[in-house]
């Protein structure tokens, strides 16, 4: 049995008269506040995650520096945007920085009525929120970010196709940020958002975000987020999904930076059809921690998910992958598949895999999987019998490891950074 003290930590100042503060500032709505203090009740009387938490033994809440940093102000829309060689390849561009953020409807797709995005204080104040607060689950981080979000939108896409960027970058050390999206993809519509978090602070960050996305009947996702932050930022997000009959989510996680990073991604395919691909990739290095759960709901029958999770480790990282297919009562004529696979590049670098089954219904076809080990010695072989160079050798073999998952966007400009993002890591090892 494990056993363990109460976490030496702290979440100073996080008390119903900040709440009261934050609300005022930003002249929040009665509706608006109620959402807050709902989830700030869940957060009060939850405890503090123990080591003896099975999701919490890798990654004690210790790691994170909560103590050292305070929460970041309200984020106001400001005129200015920053542009980037990205913008081109998108109809809409929200902009994050520290002093407020912008968006810039490139394709008219506002104007026209076609997309929606609200600040998320006008969205809880003009119509129910996306996730009502008693379907919120009991979890500590993800009350304490609907509590007391600081920066959140609410995006809902009406009809037709969009691809959309949100670009999060956070610069100003000693800061507790907590972004909140909310994302609706209605009847026949199509959204591909892409994500791109970044951090640059010699001090430390902490990020707790949490989305909720929402996929209609016959609708179609595309979400890839990529992690990028800088080694002084300490990430923990938890992100959920809930697709419509045959609706259709596509799931691209990406971890490239971060000194500590644990994710929480989890998909109900709730309608009869419905069809969900999760994908991941994560390369750590250094001292990196990167911890990541995904959870694959069935509550319907007739549906299907297919997760595959890509992972190397190098130096003196640590990463974690936990996974859990669920198959509810009733959810019939299931396929379900997980699998997850890591290299570890030397010794001193680990990893940890523990994918796993939960099912209460019967004809159904669900299955899982785990590989980890090091680069196959014969194709090493095989390359430098070619005349290629032992550290190309191993780049090839790495990049190659990789590309089924990097294949699985359908943005060419994301698929080329995270090759060259790979390439970098595997740079850094000489």
């Amino acid at each position: 049995m494990i056993t363990s003290a109460p976490p030496e930590i702290e979440l100073p100042d996080y008390d119903a008269q900040l709440l009261a503060t934050l609300s005022a500032a930003a002249g929040e709505t009665a509706a608006v506040r109620a959402q807050r203090t709902a989830a700030f009740e869940i957060y009060r009387n939850l405890p503090l995650p123990l080591a003896r938490d099975e999701e919490w033994r890798h990654s004690p809440i210790t790691l994170f520096p909560f103590t050292g940093v305070q929460l970041a102000p309200q984020k106001q829309n400001v005129t200015a945007f920053s542009t980037d060689p990205w913008d081109a390849d998108f109809d809409v561009v929200i902009d994050v920085q520290d002093n407020g953020y912008a968006v810039c409807d490139q394709a008219g797709l506002l104007k026209r009525g076609a997309l929606e995005i609200l600040p998320l204080a006008e969205a809880g104040a003009q119509r129910s929120p996306p996730s009502a607060i008693q379907e919120m689950p009991r979890r500590k981080f993800a009350a304490l970010n609907q509590a007391f979000w600081t920066i959140g939108f609410d995006v809902r896409l009406l009809s037709g196709s969009c691809r959309l960027l949100l670009r999060w970058q956070f610069t100003r050390a000693g800061r507790l940020e907590l972004p909140r999206v909310a994302v609706a993809v209605e009847a026949g519509a199509q959204l591909n958002l892409v994500e791109r978090w970044r951090s640059t602070a010699d001090g430390p960050i902490v990020v707790v975000g949490a989305h909720d996305f929402r996929v209609a009947p016959d609708a179609r996702l595309e979400r890839v987020a990529l992690h990028e932050w800088g080694p002084a930022t300490f990430c923990m997000a938890e992100d959920a999904a809930v697709v419509g009959e045959r609706g259709r989510a596509d799931w691209i996680t990406a971890v490239l930076g971060g000194q500590v990073v644990k994710l929480v991604a989890g998909c109900d395919v709730a309608g009869r059809g419905a069809d969900a691909h999760l994908s991941g990739l994560y390369f750590a290095d250094g001292s990196q921690h990167v911890d990541q759960r995904t959870v694959q709901l069935h509550s319907s029958p007739d549906t299907t998910s297919h997760l595959l999770y890509k992972g190397a480790v190098q130096d003196r990282s640590h990463a974690i992958y936990q996974g859990l297919i669920n198959a509810r009562r009733g959810a019939v004529r299931v396929d379900a598949y997980q699998m997850n696979r890591n290299l570890v590049l030397n010794q001193g670098a680990r990893v940890d895999s523990l994918p796993g089954l939960e099912i209460d219904a019967d004809d159904l076809k669900c299955s899982h999987g785990s590989a980890t080990g090091s680069l196959d010695p014969e194709q090493l072989f095989y390359l430098r019998a070619r005349g290629i160079a032992a550290d190309e050798a191993r780049r090839l073999l790495v990049a190659a490891f990789f590309e089924e998952v990097i294949g699985k966007t359908s943005q060419a400009r994301v698929q080329e950074h995270l090759r060259d993002a790979v390439r970098e890591k595997m740079e850094r090892s000489r």
